[in-house]
């Protein structure tokens, strides 16, 4: 895997914990897997922001939907609300890296090679928190540019290539890039939860 794609400030000692994980995810190509992480922070937050749930529910755990609707439902008891531009200034990447690879226990209800991949992101968020009643922004949350660095945990299960795959030559191997958020659901990756 490409070192650039690895959050740079691990620790060695994580580091090579996390190069020895990858290398036992055999059918995980780390680049279009962050492509798509990438692609989806502003997809989850636009949605989360707008209340829109059935968006939501094929890309987050349930558990992480119950936390996004608590969370939303108490700035609305606060009298609170998001007012995004709706463009690409909402959410700009600065950068979208691993930090941790874990490999789960299959059982009966865990397949073999799930796993939790950690993305570290690095975000500059453009967007207004209002005040429903005086209408005025909650600083700093007032549309000015702010850095939000943040780790998402997304599950999924990673399974070995076979055949045609192995070599490239599988259909869907386009060499395209990847389509962000709805590619990942069909991949099986969804946001477990965010640490």
């Amino acid at each position: 895997a490409d070192s650039t794609l690895i959050d740079p400030g691990l620790p060695v000692w994580r580091r090579a914990e996390l190069w020895l994980t990858l290398r036992m995810l055999h059918g995980l190509d780390l680049e279009d897997f962050l492509r798509g992480a990438s692609g989806a922070y502003p997809v989850v937050l636009r949605a989360m922001y707008n209340r829109d749930w059935p968006v939501l529910e094929p890309l987050v755990s349930e558990q992480c939907l119950d936390a996004m609707q608590a969370t939303m439902e108490d700035m609305a008891r606060n009298a609170q609300r998001v007012d995004l531009a709706g463009d690409e200034s909402d959410f700009q990447m600065i950068s979208c890296r691993l930090s941790r690879a874990q490999i789960l226990q299959s059982d009966s209800e865990t397949p073999a090679g799930s796993c939790l991949l950690h993305v570290s992101y690095e975000v500059q968020e453009r967007y207004t928190i209002l005040d429903c009643h005086s209408e005025q922004p909650l600083p700093p949350f007032d549309g000015s540019a702010r850095e939000q660095k943040s780790t998402w945990v997304f599950s999924g299960v990673v399974t070995p290539p076979t055949g045609e795959e192995a070599s490239g030559k599988g259909e869907g191997e386009d060499g395209g890039g990847g389509g962000g958020a709805r590619d990942e659901v069909e991949h099986g990756w969804r946001l477990h939860s965010v640490v």
